[in-house]
């Protein structure tokens, strides 16, 4: 089913499903179905999976809903316009960059027991002069006695609803973009939609929610993770805990043990037995892990080279 995005909410849409967002480039329609590939091949119940998009191509055909987006902004702002395009009455929203590694239709419940009409995996920080968080509560101008906590989260994942109260978050980050330099926003110079969200969950009163060992985790090189198993671990104090999504980021999805879980989740789903020299030496020893690593020096090279050169367009002005 392919949808027109007009700006109405969606009506007589089933209760409960994901969604994804992918524009521009056809390498992020690819980690998209990626996405969408882990998640069927390790649910429980498989509810629907809906993609958000500026065009249709092979790799929409796979979702169940596409939802096509006007004049998209061809990066993670886009995601400001989630509430405008809820597929579903409830909607778990997860970056196109992640994969699933255990059944995450479990995560309905965390976030029915949270209360919130939005929320995220995260901490809400009832000090209100903490300086950890995504924005410093002393500069927050008009919105200033309104902020109930402050967040601190990744946004890899998001929980809405059709309500009021979640129309409100997205109002209030909205307008926190378009004066993104008027408040004292962490980490990222110019507007995300991790600082602005944050602020209209505070000002809404929507809180995070914890994940424990059942959440997300961005990638890094303490991680451990097999998606046949499925199982992943990231190392925290020194010990492996669980975790059931790994948020990879667009630089992760290019490098070798990204490309190596894809490889072994396509071959299980095309129903290829695993067993045989080929799949031993390539998958069980490793070795197509070992010569993807090509594409890692390929990757980092072409990342210095971006970098050089915006730093050389930078000098220019």
């Amino acid at each position: 089913m392919t949808i027109n995005h007009n700006g109405s909410v969606l009506q007589g849409c089933p209760r409960r499903g994901f969604v994804t967002i992918a524009t521009g480039k056809t390498h992020y329609y690819k980690i998209a179905k990626n996405l969408l590939d882990s998640y069927r091949l390790n649910a429980g119940e498989k509810y629907p999976f809906a993609i958000i998009c500026d065009r249709e191509n092979q790799y929409t055909a796979a979702f169940d809903k596409v939802v096509l987006l006007d004049n998209p902004t061809h990066s993670y702002m886009d995601k400001l316009r989630l509430f405008d395009c809820l597929p579903w009455d409830e909607t778990i929203f997860i970056d196109a960059d992640c994969l699933c590694y255990g059944d995450i239709d479990r995560w309905w419940e965390l976030f029915e027991q949270n209360g919130s009409d939005f929320s995220v995996f995260g901490h809400a920080y009832e000090d209100l002069d903490t300086d950890i968080g995504w924005f410093q509560t002393a500069g927050m101008g008009e919105f200033r006695e309104q902020i109930h906590f402050v967040p601190s989260f990744s946004g890899g994942v998001y929980y809405l609803t059709k309500t009021e109260d979640c129309k409100k978050v997205f109002d209030i980050a909205k307008y926190a973009a378009a004066h993104y330099r008027d408040y004292p926003f962490a980490i990222f110079r110019d507007p995300a939609d991790e600082p602005v969200i944050a602020l209209g969950m505070a000002v809404a009163n929507c809180r995070p929610t914890d994940c424990s060992d059942v959440g997300l985790y961005t990638y890094r090189r303490f991680t451990h993770a097999d998606i046949l198993a499925p199982q992943a671990e990231w190392q925290y104090q020194g010990q492996w805990r669980p975790i059931l999504l790994i948020h990879w980021g667009n630089f992760g999805t290019m490098k070798a043990f990204y490309l190596f879980e894809c490889a072994k989740m396509h071959r299980k789903a095309a129903g290829k037995p695993e067993k045989g020299l080929g799949w031993f030496l390539l998958y069980r020893c490793k070795l197509l892990y070992v010569l993807l690593h090509i594409c890692d020096l390929i990757t980092l090279g072409k990342r210095i080279k971006r970098r050089i050169m915006k730093k050389l367009r930078e000098l220019r002005r």
